[in-house]
């Protein structure tokens, strides 16, 4: 029994590898790429991300506005993509003209949908909103290459996290949201984040001459590999409300869409504002 428990464990460490060897090169392409290009992958992941957050809470009776809520989210993807972060100007404004439109559809249905609505307006803010703080972090100064922090921290943390957790893990971190991470796995995973943050740093001023601090990257380093740890157990904590293991089955050994990226959503604005506030 114990072999073959094993023997599924190895597959699944196998089919995540493999996986995530075939979605890199699709990732350095976009966003080597950039611009208009950069912005169209990026309003489809999330359009794909948002659905399968919505799709979440319909197996628990609850029916998020799922139209507008994609619309919205999808011109938010666009305006910051063209017009960096001045549009955040506007994105109240989408914000209002959603919460409005979804009254507005309350009225003729002659019934009050308040937990749908706010489910609407936090899966637009919870994935739109922070997936578009990745071209916020592209449309910086050198930006095109700092834009590889933010998965650095995030996909290094999560990856060392993930094996020394399944090596060393033995004290239970949050066994109510998710039973298998592991305070080792935790510990790991942050040195693994501020590690990544250091190297990078390293590489990018022998490689281009950019200077991004040492201390900058030690707080980029562990504040986002802390966030990075709290978005991957806020995902978790929605998945168990709803019963489910993964948001979806798109990338075979890693889920959904939003599986892949729930830990990148919470690392974002730490990149973002830390490099800005300190430059």
């Amino acid at each position: 029994m114990q072999d073959g428990i094993e023997d599924m464990e190895g597959l699944t460490v196998r089919i995540r590898i493999l996986s995530a060897l075939l979605g890199i090169p699709i990732l350095v392409f976009v966003l080597v790429i950039g611009g208009k290009v950069l912005t169209v992958a990026l309003t489809i992941v999330s359009f794909i991300a948002l659905k399968e957050f919505y799709g979440l809470f319909k197996r628990v009776d609850v029916f998020p506005f799922q139209a507008v809520g994609l619309v919205s989210g999808a011109v938010i993807n666009v305006a910051i993509g063209f017009y960096g972060g001045t549009a955040l100007a506007h994105v109240m404004g989408v914000m209002i003209a959603c919460t409005l439109a979804c009254f507005a559809i309350m009225i003729v249905q002659s019934r009050a949908r308040i937990l749908d609505l706010g489910v609407t307006l936090v899966g637009i803010v919870y994935v739109s909103l922070l997936m578009s703080m990745i071209l916020m972090v592209y449309s910086l100064e050198e930006g095109n290459i700092i834009v590889w922090l933010i998965f650095v921290v995030a996909w290094l943390g999560d990856t060392l996290a993930y094996f020394i957790g399944i090596n060393f893990g033995r004290h239970r971190l949050c066994p109510d949201i998710s039973p298998k991470k592991s305070v080792e796995g935790a510990v790991g995973g942050l040195l693994g984040s501020v590690l990544g943050s250091v190297a990078f740093g390293i590489v990018v001023a022998e490689l281009y001459g950019l200077g991004l601090g040492m201390l900058r990257l030690v707080c980029v380093g562990f504040i986002g590999g802390v966030m990075a740890q709290l978005g991957d157990l806020t995902a978790s904590i929605i998945k168990r409300y709803a019963g489910v293991k993964d948001f979806g089955n798109l990338m075979p050994g890693h889920g959904g869409v939003l599986d892949r990226f729930d830990s990148i959503l919470f690392t974002v604005p730490v990149v973002y504002y830390i490099l800005v506030i300190s430059g």
